[in-house]
């Protein structure tokens, strides 16, 4: 009678088994993308971008358009999440979202009221990208549609998570980056500046798709930095790649090096590793920082002997010479001018040594330059 009732406890599981909370793929719309942006009578504009999942494929794409975006105004951004049904006709699942963009305007009152709504919602996860829209109203950045990725906000996170690892021209923020930059006393926030390159309104057509060079596409466009939750300043790109080099988060990048008054060498550095210790002398705070990490040439304009070791030799201090340059005009920048510690060094810094070693290991796949065979 046991194994009897055993096997029937079996059987009855498997029947009755599942996910009781499921939805069946044709009665959802998976949101990808977010953007918010303030309107003309001061609220929120909340708009999304839902993928057509027949579009995106190759093999059932028949033309049309490969996401639908839909905006809705109101005074909270929970109210418009649940309200988007108004225009979209299936449940809105927002738990696979790549990317958040949110406008310049948010960020001038202050966006600490603006992301309660996003760490408290349960359906939301930490694993999206959060960027800011310079120039440009946040919901263009979701319209620009583009060829080989046709959703513009998986376009968007494959774009940013791809320049993190060959340059390092993006933070990588995320929602938990932002609670704890707005929560520490000794830091300050920064996350990623994107802007349209083109129209705008000629980016939303499928026909942009289409062409080679496309009537608009969305390039990433610099760093901004902040104060708690207000916006203080945009800082170029390179600034983005130092900030990655001074906390230990940079993984390759490539550096234009001066050989001679007019010629350049092209060095890419892998394998870095940024290390700080903090000491205090006479009352003062110090960081001391040390780069360490290894290069090859991707290019050399000058006719150095390459097969010499001694051409290394040189070429590596001029790598290093360049690498501190860049570095501390980075920090100088942030402590003169804007009186702003990113780095999470500390607020009441007085000086910042950086010193670099970097190994020049090789020159690619060839020795001797072009140039130097056409003496």
């Amino acid at each position: 009678m046991k194994f009897k009732s055993l096997v029937f406890i079996l059987i009855l599981m498997m029947i009755v088994s599942g996910c009781w909370d499921h939805r069946e793929l044709s009665e959802i719309t998976v949101v990808v993308g977010m953007a918010v942006d303030k309107s003309q009578d001061n609220k929120y504009e909340l708009t999304v971008e839902g993928v057509n999942a027949k579009e995106l494929s190759d093999k059932t794409a028949s033309g049309n358009a490969p996401s639908i975006v839909f905006t809705l105004e109101g005074e909270t951004l929970a109210e418009l999440a649940r309200k988007m049904n108004i225009g979209i006709s299936k449940n809105l699942i927002y738990s696979h979202m790549k990317v958040l963009v949110i406008s310049e305007e948010i960020f001038k009152d202050g966006m600490i009221y603006f992301f309660d709504f996003l760490e408290r919602n349960r359906e939301i996860r930490d694993d999206f990208n959060i960027v800011i829209a310079r120039h440009v109203k946040a919901a263009d950045i979701l319209k620009v549609t583009y060829q080989t990725q046709k959703s513009s906000s998986l376009k968007l996170h494959t774009q940013l998570n791809t320049l993190v690892k060959s340059w390092g021209g993006d933070p990588d923020i995320r929602l938990r980056d932002v609670v704890q930059a707005y929560t520490s006393s000794g830091r300050r926030g920064v996350m990623t500046a994107l802007t349209i390159h083109g129209k705008p309104e000629k980016g939303v057509s499928v026909n942009n798709m289409n062409k080679t060079t496309p009537d608009a596409m969305v390039v990433v466009d610099s760093l901004a930095i902040f104060k708690k939750d207000e916006l203080l300043d945009f800082l170029p790109l390179e600034d983005t790649r130092n900030y990655l080099w001074l906390i230990n988060k940079l993984d390759k990048t490539v550096l234009s090096v001066k050989c001679d008054k007019q010629r350049y060498l092209g060095v890419r550095i892998f394998n870095t590793i940024t290390k700080s210790k903090a000491k205090v002398v006479k009352g003062k705070a110090i960081i001391n920082l040390k780069v360490r990490g290894e290069a090859y040439l991707d290019s050399a304009q000058c006719t150095d002997d390459l097969t010499q070791i001694k051409t290394y030799e040189k070429f590596a201090r001029k790598t290093e010479k360049e690498i501190k340059r860049t570095l501390e005009a980075t920090i100088k920048k942030l402590q003169q001018e804007y009186k702003a510690d990113i780095f999470g060094f500390g607020e009441i810094l007085h000086r910042v040594n950086v010193d670099v070693n970097i190994n020049l290991r090789r020159s690619g796949i060839r020795t001797k330059s072009l140039l130097s065979e056409l003496k």
